[in-house]
């Protein structure tokens, strides 16, 4: 039946040139086909490459220099870094500067391919590691250091940078190495995979999009700038530019724990940019919108340290937070905490609960539910902030004054205090509403009206005519000392 389909077809085609077919001449004519445009993506990438690389170094396959140029012309490293991984992998170290059209479209594809999370950070820690088993700190220096650079180039509110980052991937490399000078990219991407498991994830996806649409840079235009590009770190409010004291939060930080904390505190919303700018192929591709912001709900260094100042300023807010804790001996925590906070006998909090330590060692200290608890008035409980699956030896503590913090059985002097909201503005907007509804009930509540008959036995009558106070004015149907 097929060979009867072929015949058909082919019979059709023959009579359709006849003069005097009904067909139309233009249908007739043979459309003009570009010799890469029936090829598969990744084969026609490679095929455009490699005709660069015979046109401008004459070189026959695809060379590393064309390759770096077109695709990675803002991160020549990351370029230089895939090239020689999909080089190795193809035809092992022995080439290092060429591959052919065939290893290039069979090992791109199996790298656009679809694999678990943990396979992807392996892939690219061998990367880096130049196809060994085994790294050096260096290396995995460079890694840290090559994702945050890309992140921050895509910052939603334009290229940033922190005096704070060398500080903050020292606390990352220095907590994965334990002081060694290299490590098995296995334990590596295992210690990635459970402390930051979406640091990987926005190198992949940048490379994904680079060579899914990278064949346009070569047709058609230059590699996208970077400023078109956004990748999920939070933003964070801005204070008022009157304000004398800024947020301590290093933007640094925010970009680290965007790798570790669940979606739950990063959740995406719509982006910002001007109305007019339409969807990028990239944003559709890389899902990569631009996060909710992170709302500062208390900073003891602007609102003082304290019980009441914590609880004035943080209960009342709808949604999850993140509380950063500072010490002395520069030791700095997160806790990530899902629901409200409240006061209670009993810790709290759903799974996604959090307590990392990001200084002087970035880790998940412990993550799950019922990891919260605050107390400042039920007596014949623990009084201050507790957190830890294990009620009786918790991680950290804060005592009821706020003065002290306790990690593993070690006091630090609390230094400060940070809380920011991770829920939608309209959730910060209803606390402010409920707080401003607070303030005029305590208002109204210290008028006291008093009708003149009730005033004529009231005490307070009583000690004015004892000072000497004898006359009143009175008005309408209360009555007042004059």
């Amino acid at each position: 039946m097929g060979n009867n389909h072929s015949f058909h077809i082919l019979n059709h085609s023959h009579k359709s040139v006849l003069p005097n077919s009904s067909s139309s001449k233009t249908d007739l004519q043979p459309k003009t086909v570009s010799p890469v445009e029936h090829l598969s993506p990744m084969e026609k990438l490679g095929k455009l490459l490699a005709q660069r690389s015979l046109q401008e170094d004459s070189i026959n396959g695809v060379a590393c220099g064309v390759f770096k140029r077109y695709l990675f012309p803002h991160y020549t490293e990351i370029g230089k870094r895939l090239f020689s991984y999909l080089c190795t992998s193809s035809c092992g170290p022995a080439s290092s500067h060429v591959i052919s059209v065939s290893n290039f479209k069979t090992q791109t594809e199996k790298l656009l391919g679809i694999m678990s999370d943990h396979q992807l950070i392996q892939i690219y820690v061998t990367m880096y590691a130049d196809g060994k088993d085994k790294m050096v700190i260096d290396q995995f220096h460079e890694l840290v250091y090559a994702v945050y650079k890309l992140a921050m180039d895509h910052y939603p509110d334009g290229p940033q940078s922190c005096r704070y980052i060398f500080t903050t991937i020292k606390a990352v490399v220095d907590s994965a190495f334990h002081k060694k000078s290299e490590l098995k990219t296995t334990y590596l991407a295992n210690w990635i995979t459970h402390n930051c498991p979406r640091l990987i994830l926005l190198l992949h996806r940048y490379i994904v999009h680079v060579l899914s649409t990278g064949y346009r840079s070569i047709i058609e235009k230059p590699q996208v700038e970077p400023s078109e590009l956004e990748l999920t770190t939070p933003v964070l409010e801005k204070t008022p530019s009157f304000e004398v004291r800024q947020p301590l939060l290093p933007v640094s930080q925010v970009w680290i724990l965007a790798t570790t904390l669940p979606q739950l505190y990063i959740q995406p919303t719509q982006h910002h940019s001007s109305p007019c700018m339409a969807p990028t192929f990239l944003s559709k591709i890389m899902d990569l919108s631009c996060p909710s912001h992170w709302t500062l709900l208390y900073n003891s260094n602007q609102h003082g340290i304290g019980t009441n100042r914590f609880l004035h300023h943080v209960l009342g807010y709808r949604g999850p937070t993140l509380t950063f804790l500072r010490g002395s001996e520069d030791v700095e925590f997160c806790l990530a905490a899902t629901d409200e906070w409240r006061e209670s006998h009993l810790f709290w909090g759903g799974e996604d609960c959090m307590l990392i330590q990001i200084l002087p060692l970035y880790k998940v200290v412990e993550k799950g539910a019922k990891l919260v608890y605050l107390n400042t008035s039920i007596r014949g409980y623990p009084l201050g902030i507790r957190v830890g699956a294990d009620p009786r030896a918790p991680s950290l503590q804060v005592d009821q004054s706020f003065d002290k913090l306790t990690y593993c059985g070690i006091p630090y002097a609390l230094n400060n205090m940070e809380v920011w909201g991770c829920s939608s503005p309209k959730s910060r907007e209803i606390q402010l509403q409920i707080k401003d509804w607070e303030v005029k009930q305590a208002e109204s509540n210290r008028k006291v009206k008093i009708t003149s008959s009730d005033w004529l036995d009231h005490p307070d009558r009583y000690l004015l005519e004892l000072a000497g106070r004898t006359s009143y004015a009175t008005g309408g149907s209360s009555s007042s000392a004059s």
